[in-house]
């Protein structure tokens, strides 16, 4: 059986990039005679390929202005490709794709089965309603899964099946008591928008007691993000670490102790920070945004959540941590989140696709 990935160019530089370059690396290793492919849909060649490697993968170009042509030029060359390559599963990572996938398969003619995998939050994203023109569903969280059942999507057709982070086998503790708290933020820069770095900000400038903040990630709001923790008098307890390669890496080797990582986005589409801050044993307060904090987040167990730019509850989870009136236990962390490992999500994944196509 042959399965293909297919998607619009990526960054290259995302957490989607690493679960889906894992995924195939896993069939590919536990399925002998299962092998591989990804099709790209491309404006131009500046996709980082690197994170591609040992894959087998392609691409269909065009510059074309006008949308309806660029798209027939795509489906075309993704028709002829399919003729070539005859997959028998084919799994679109983004919801446009999946209105490509559909097109090009009556245009082939060829029989396959096709899988919605959106890493996004689908109220968030342009042209969500193409996700009904796959068959079945894989939803990286329970909040994409009723976004999808909101666009008439059947809920028989739809597998939760989250993402996966490995185990660890350290634990990064917290800091000693009389130390300032140290908190972490880990993601793109963006002010305002999805990401809300000025709540996190605002938060902290409110909150009682000692703190540091290290700051992991980069992005356009960068610079601004900066001014605005000089403008709150609070830059000189926080660390900027710029975009790293390995983050978690930085974490445990620089930053070493952490109270807890800080999420106050507007929306996610999983939110891979939590976990990996979680497989560490780091507890973590987030947003009880759509979608993915409350599948992972076990409130005053393995941390806890506040409504969406609620800054006073915000600030009241950090005070009570500033304060010990909190205290998680980092030894139960990593166990609240065993459904996500890579063990489980493999076999979950597998299962939701082998259990449709063998129908």
């Amino acid at each position: 059986m042959k399965i293909a990935f297919v998607g619009e160019a990526v960054s290259g530089f995302g957490g989607m990039e690493t679960v889906i370059r894992d995924v195939i690396n896993n069939f590919q290793t536990e399925y002998t005679g299962f092998p591989c492919e990804m099709f790209f849909f491309c404006r131009n060649d500046k996709m980082d390929k690197a994170w591609l490697s040992g894959i087998h993968y392609s691409c269909s170009f065009s510059n074309i202005r006008l949308g309806f042509l660029r798209r027939a030029k795509h489906i075309h060359n993704f028709s002829n490709w399919l003729k070539k390559t005859e997959p028998d599963v084919v799994i679109c990572i983004d919801v446009l794709s999946c209105l490509f996938a559909s097109k090009a398969r009556k245009k082939s003619g060829r029989d396959f089965t096709i899988f919605s995998w959106p890493h996004f939050s689908l109220d968030h994203k342009k042209h969500a309603e193409c996700v009904v023109w796959a068959d079945y569903h894989l939803a990286i969280s329970s909040g994409i899964k009723q976004q999808m059942i909101a666009r008439g999507i059947d809920q028989k057709d739809i597998t939760v099946v989250y993402n996966p982070v490995s185990r660890k086998t350290e634990i990064i503790p917290q800091p000693e008591e009389g130390q300032p708290a140290v908190f972490l933020y880990v993601g793109r820069m963006k002010f305002e928008g999805q990401k809300r770095i000025k709540d996190l900000l605002d938060g902290l400038s409110h909150a009682q007691g000692e703190w540091r903040l290290h700051v992991i990630g980069d992005g356009s709001d960068f610079e601004k993000c900066q001014s605005y923790g000089q403008e709150l008098g609070i830059d000189t307890r926080i660390t900027w670490h710029g975009w790293q390669v390995e983050p978690w890496q930085v974490v445990r080797n620089e930053v070493k102790k952490v109270s807890a990582l800080l999420l106050t986005s507007s929306f996610e589409g999983f939110g891979m920070a939590i976990l990996e801050a979680m497989s560490y044993g780091i507890p973590c307060i987030s947003s009880d945004c759509i979608s993915g904090p409350r599948d992972m987040i076990q409130p005053g167990i393995n941390g806890d959540l506040y409504p969406p730019k609620d800054l006073q509850q915000f600030t009241d989870l950090l005070n009570q941590i500033l304060s010990g009136q909190v205290k998680y236990d980092n030894n139960l962390i990593p166990a609240t989140i065993d459904k996500f490992y890579n063990e489980v999500y493999f076999q979950n994944l597998s299962s939701a696709i082998f259990s449709k196509i063998n129908k």
